[in-house]
């Protein structure tokens, strides 16, 4: 612990910068490269988030972090984020947390002090209509860019054209759809019938046709990492109504992108994290889809809604094309353990997902055809 920042944090959460007696506690041990930790400092009547990130060496061969600002896991992206003020000017009921201080460290790393979301409720929990809520909001925050109510920012260090990026490593398993023996395990034999491979292998084939509807669909400032870990709802912020507004963290990826990219990119990760059930993945789909849609209609966005859900099942059948590969290497390897969850919990789980996917393949090519 900085003993400096911690003065400086107290000062501006209590008006002095002694902090008194305090503590912390470390509540996530990141994989990904460019966090280093994530702590909860408490005291008396404050308590704060201390994020630290940096360029370390890397635990993980999807999630290394480059030194570059086109880099799509650009290190220091997140600090500049909040330096520059860019998220403080998001409207509509989203809104990032509050930073209370950004600080450079002699080691090279960036601390950054961040308002402590503990009392608010995390998306992991919530029901289908808070998920169409939190759509809306993200609606009316994005659709003020794509509509040209605000413009578009253009920082040098804001992430552009992330998906391609993040999805070149994950080809890695993409022959074992090619490959029988991958088919024959138990584990695929029910879950995954080996009649899928041939659809499976035409979503990926048409990865870069659904990458294609994505750049020619509105420019907005996205989040691409809108998942239910990284989002709270407000109870009463401001001095308004429960629920009218949706707190987003962890903007490591922030960057130009599609409108309606997030919104799909929310779907299938709250099935995949097994934060809703996958009986329920068709149901959260329409209930974002409508509060998203609902959102850029507030924000003055009158473009036709076909183009959104173009853009959402696009983004979805391209981004998530890997899960399928990523099961039968699981099964094919024997592994017990899949997303850290029992390999046969976690692919009871997917499966419905996978197919999930399909539907989104075939339907972006429907629109695309009619357009």
């Amino acid at each position: 612990m900085e003993p400096s920042e911690l003065a400086r944090v107290a000062q501006r959460l209590t008006g002095s910068p002694d902090p008194g007696a305090w503590a912390c506690q470390e509540i996530h041990d990141p994989i990904p490269s460019a966090t280093i930790g994530i702590w909860r400092v408490r005291g008396a009547g404050w308590s704060v988030v201390l994020k630290v990130v940096g360029r370390g060496p890397g635990r993980h061969p999807n999630w290394r972090a480059g030194a570059g600002v086109d880099h799509w896991y650009y290190w220091r992206r997140e600090a500049d984020a909040y330096e520059s003020g860019l998220l403080s000017s998001l409207t509509g009921g989203l809104r990032p947390p509050a930073c209370y201080l950004v600080a450079e460290r002699a080691d090279g790393s960036v601390a950054l002090w961040l308002e402590d979301l503990a009392s608010l409720s995390p998306a992991t929990g919530w029901a289908p209509e808070r998920y169409r809520m939190a759509a809306r909001h993200l609606g009316r925050a994005q659709g003020a860019f794509a509509s040209g109510t605000q413009p578009l920012p253009d920082a040098p260090w804001l992430s552009r054209n992330w998906l391609r990026a993040y999805l070149h490593p994950r080809d890695v398993d993409m022959g074992l759809l090619e490959e029988s023996r991958a088919w024959d395990t138990e584990l695929a034999r029910r879950w995954l019938p080996a009649e899928l491979g041939p659809a499976l292998a035409a979503l990926r084939a048409s990865q870069e046709e659904f990458l294609g509807a994505l750049d020619a669909t509105p420019r907005t400032l996205c989040h691409l990492d809108l998942h239910p870990a990284n989002l709270f709802g407000d109870p009463a912020p401001a001095g308004m109504g429960a629920g009218d507004a949706t707190v987003l963290i962890d903007w490591s990826f922030v960057g130009i992108g599609a409108t309606g990219e997030d919104a799909g990119n929310l779907v299938p990760d709250a099935v995949l994290d097994f934060h809703v059930g996958p009986g329920d993945i068709d149901g959260l789909y329409q209930a974002v889809a409508a509060g998203y849609l609902a959102g850029l209609r507030d924000a003055g966005w009158d473009g036709p809604p076909e183009l959104v859900e173009l853009a959402m099942r696009a983004a979805i059948a391209a981004k998530y094309a890997w899960i399928a590969p990523a099961m039968l290497r699981a099964a094919l390897e024997g592994r017990e353990t899949l997303n850290r969850r029992p390999v046969a919990e976690s692919f009871a789980a997917w499966a419905p997902v996978v197919r999930f996917l399909l539907r989104c393949g075939a339907e972006a090519r429907r629109l695309l055809a009619a357009s």
